[in-house]
């Protein structure tokens, strides 16, 4: 399930469990019901909604930062495309754009980490 439909699919589950709990105390307010069983409900109510929230929440989170670095990339791509086909001398954006960590070994073979999580090594 995709971002969009998990949120969509959240935001009913809190419509809902806020109606249950608007019609609780509508309920409790009008008519003598046992104290103790409609906290416990009520109680649940809120732990659903408090639950639904978190998550939403999570997942905003997670959406903002997959949208940053999408604009990320899209810069960077613009930038590549941007320039000559060869790179005929170095360029300390590019590589601070492309490159996340070098490691050089003991024996001389280095190990590039680029921005995407793959891995290189020369």
């Amino acid at each position: 399930m995709g971002f969009t439909a998990e949120l969509a699919e959240l935001f009913r589950e809190i419509e809902v469990v806020t109606e249950l709990s608007r019609k609780a105390i509508y309920e409790n307010a009008r008519s003598a019901v046992d104290q103790k069983e409609w906290t416990e409900r009520n109680n649940a109510y809120l732990e659903r909604h408090r639950k639904a929230s978190e998550q939403v929440d999570e997942l905003e989170a997670i959406k903002r930062e997959r949208l940053g670095k999408g604009k990320i990339i899209e810069g960077f791509i613009k930038d590549i495309e941007s320039r000559p086909f060869a790179i005929a001398e170095f360029d300390e954006k590019l590589w601070l754009a492309v490159i996340d960590q070098v490691t050089v070994n003991q024996d001389g073979a280095m190990r590039f980490r680029f921005k995407n999580g793959s891995e290189v090594t020369a």
